[in-house]
């Protein structure tokens, strides 16, 4: 991410580790069932159509068992470990994996922001962004420590409407009356 002049990174922070309890959860029933189903493979009095096709419905269990844990804990571990929300003093920025899919809104266009909180003190952000032409809404999931990221976000978005106005105030405007143009006096 690559920050404009006189911009910096007010808070860099990732998803609320509690995002990873069904990652876990995936995990560790997926190593009891193959364990489950390994061990009923090994019984001695298994049935004999089944006995001889132990060692191929062995690796199948355990390739089924790689794909469920490739999918429901590697890549929601991967998500969290890559995705990223930065809050700056000029703009709030989501950063997807190895920096692609980066997205970012100016403070200036915050129309609304609504918490949802989950306990723990992580929430949901629920911010509404007023576009030029269109009102865009983003939706911050699991925000850890939630009241402190909305009002940093408070706080910046009211310096940055400061800084613009400022920056407005100081634009040098035409003497009152001596307007030449189509809809000048």
């Amino acid at each position: 991410m690559r920050l404009e002049e006189n911009e910096h990174v007010v808070i860099r922070t990732r998803a609320h580790p509690r995002q990873l309890l069904g990652a876990g959860a995936v995990l560790v029933l997926t190593a009891a069932a193959l364990a489950f189903v390994v061990g009923w493979l090994e019984r001695p009095d298994l049935a004999a159509p089944l006995a001889q096709y132990v060692t191929p419905l062995r690796a199948a269990a355990m390739v089924i068992a790689a794909l469920v844990v490739l999918l429901g804990t590697v890549r929601p571990l991967w998500r969290w470990a890559t995705r990223t929300v930065v809050l700056t003093s000029d703009r709030l920025v989501q950063s997807g994996p190895l920096g692609g899919g980066e997205r970012s809104m100016p403070l200036l266009s915050i129309a609304a922001v609504e918490q949802r909180r989950r306990g723990s003190g992580a929430g949901d952000l629920h911010v509404t962004f007023q576009d030029a032409f269109q009102q865009v809404y983003w939706r911050l999931t699991n925000v850890p420590e939630i009241e402190r990221f909305e009002a940093a976000m408070a706080d910046e978005t009211v310096s940055a409407r400061r800084r613009s106005e400022r920056a407005w105030a100081a634009v040098p405007r035409h003497a009152a009356g001596t307007h030449t143009g189509r809809w000048g006096r």
